[in-house]
């Protein structure tokens, strides 16, 4: 929240924000040391210290207004607290945007599942399966992500097929279930190694549901059987075409979908590169490329300085960027035999430990520290100055949805004119 006032001071706006249920609101006023060295807790800080960098988190980039950072969760006091601080005299406050949830994805999704309930004969098995997957669009509701979920729709689609039937296992190996299901696996972890972690889990809430249904199934059968005779499915599944020339029409419509949901990816760039609101500041904000306020990286270089001073000559470099391996040693000297004799011991060692160890310190500190912020943004996150409403970008989201859509279409390609080639043809 940006706050441009002529009357308040942060200790007074900070207090408006208690007084209306906000919680844990990072200001500048409630920053303190975040590392501190135990043998030389006071040290002079340069002018390019990351703890004066930091303050550039506490304003607009024109420095004409305060910044504040609410944690997630709070909506209903935020609404109060920005009511309460807009009526104070001469005092202006807004958020960084006023976007709403991406609806569009997540609804391509369900007209497609809907569509493929009207398709399949085994409509129990699907809309089972069918139900998590469309959960995982709503509840990541990432382009990517949906295009995935409905390349797996369509997996599941040819699943219920063979589902139940002879020989079950010697169907599933059918490259096509690998394309759907599998390949959307690698392709989330190009974009985001959390998406493709929630798209497995998914997948694996859909078999599970398919299973149960089919342990439902029989328990009621046994419980409520009036009849002896029970049908059987006569053909296996090795001998069941996955795709039929009937459902050439339903992977066209994959391929609509994916074109759908890539449409409104497009169409959501070009709206956020041209709807920028020029009467809100340029606020702080994580970024892609280069970064123009202080990150993670500067933190740990200024810990580590802030740890090693104690060790240091007061001649050597106020501050150095460490690079992994960096230690520091110091002599220590024990009684060998009646002798003073002199050893060499690392007091402390730049690598993954010693990261670990700050950031779990981090997260201990009793007050809300900018740090503890942005570690939850990401230990990689850069940071600039942005205005307007800023949209998350998807990394290699074009890209990405370029290569779902031409599975379906790679799929078509082979069924209709390399098979038709070999006088297999629909």
């Amino acid at each position: 929240m940006y706050v441009k006032t002529q009357v308040a001071t942060e200790n007074q706006i900070v207090r408006l924000f208690e007084e209306n249920g906000c919680r844990n609101v990072v200001s500048k006023s409630t920053q303190r040391l975040p590392v501190m060295s135990k043998f030389s807790p006071v040290q002079v800080q340069t002018s390019d210290s990351y703890l004066y960098k930091r303050d550039s988190f506490f304003r607009d980039e024109a420095n004409t207004a305060m910044v504040f950072y609410v944690p997630e969760g709070q909506d209903i006091a935020v609404s109060h607290a920005l009511h309460a601080i807009n009526g104070l005299k001469d005092t202006v406050a807004g958020t960084d945007g006023t976007a709403s949830f991406p609806w569009g994805a997540p609804i391509v999704c369900i007209v497609f599942a809907v569509i493929c309930l009207a398709f399949v004969k085994n409509k129990l098995t699907f809309g089972a399966a069918a139900f998590f997957l469309v959960c995982f669009s709503f509840s990541r509701p990432l382009f990517t992500t949906s295009a995935a979920v409905c390349l797996a729709m369509f997996g599941f689609f040819m699943f219920q097929k063979v589902w139940g039937r002879r020989q079950f296992s010697s169907g599933i190996t059918s490259p096509l279930f690998v394309l759907s299901l599998l390949v959307p696996v690698v392709l989330l972890f190009l974009s985001s190694p959390l998406s493709a972690l929630f798209y497995t889990l998914s997948l694996l809430a859909a078999f599970s549901a398919i299973l149960l249904v089919d342990i439902l199934k029989s328990v009621l059968e046994e419980r409520h059987g009036e009849r002896s005779f029970k049908p059987v499915l006569i053909r296996s599944a090795r001998f069941i075409p996955l795709v039929e020339r009937k459902d050439i029409t339903l992977i066209f419509l994959v391929i609509l979908s994916m074109a759908a949901i890539s449409a409104l990816y497009f169409a959501g760039n070009a709206f956020h590169s041209v709807s920028v609101d020029v009467s809100q500041p340029a606020l702080p904000a994580p970024g892609i490329g280069k970064s123009s306020l202080p990150d993670l990286d500067d933190f740990m270089n200024w810990s580590w300085n802030t740890v090693t001073f104690p060790y240091r000559r007061l001649t050597d470099a106020s501050a150095e960027i460490p690079v992994d391996g960096d230690s520091v040693v110091v002599p220590v000297y024990e009684d060998v035999g009646g002798h003073i004799v002199q050893k060499s011991q690392t007091a402390v060692v730049f690598n993954n430990n010693f990261r670990t160890d700050v950031f779990d310190s981090v997260k201990e500190l009793s007050y809300p520290a900018l740090e503890k912020m942005m570690l939850k943004q990401g230990r990689d996150t850069r940071y600039s100055y942005t205005r307007g409403r800023a949209a998350a970008a998807e990394k290699l989201g074009a890209v990405l949805l370029i290569l779902f859509m031409s599975i379906p279409a790679g799929i078509v390609l082979y069924f209709v004119f390399i098979k038709r080639g070999y006088g297999i043809s629909f």
